[in-house]
């Protein structure tokens, strides 16, 4: 299988988003819940199944009511798989800005290489390296894919 298939979601993934999506949006409208919970919870569904416009649109909403840096960094994470470098990292760049997570750091460090600004990747890189204990098991991951496209793009 290639790897493309194997990050497909599966059709009860899509089964299980899209009922979220239903049952958030009756408890929003017979319940009560919150505006920011509402779009929270559907914009976690569509990323589950990588809707990234329809979850990036929840976030967007998100954000008209509360000013979240969690929030923010996964609206950021939309953009960039939706392959809008510009905007993820203007979108990271605020999310880091109002909270120094290492995971924000690491994920705006991917997109400043993405955009072609090594300066202030390897400024986020020497950051994050005092709090890698910090970082979850796929930021590590990811952490080294960094490190790698760093140390092949650093003149020698």
């Amino acid at each position: 299988m290639s790897a493309a298939q194997e990050d497909r979601p599966t059709v009860f993934t899509y089964a299980g988003a899209l009922l979220r999506v239903a049952y958030t949006t009756l408890a929003y409208w017979l319940v009560g819940l919150t505006p920011e919970e509402n779009h929270w919870r559907k914009a976690d569904a569509w990323a589950l199944i990588n809707a990234y416009r329809f979850a990036a649109w929840h976030w967007r909403k998100y954000l008209k009511y509360s000013e979240d840096s969690r929030a923010r960094a996964s609206l950021a994470w939309c953009y960039a798989n939706l392959g809008m470098v510009e905007s993820a990292a203007e979108h990271y760049r605020l999310a880091y800005a109002r909270n120094k997570n290492p995971e924000i750091a690491l994920y705006l460090a991917q997109v400043e290489l993405d955009f072609g600004n090594q300066a202030a990747a390897q400024s986020l890189m020497e950051e994050i390296s005092p709090r890698r204990r910090e970082l979850s098991d796929e930021s590590l991951s990811t952490l080294a894919d960094v490190e790698t496209r760093l140390s092949g793009s650093a003149p020698k």
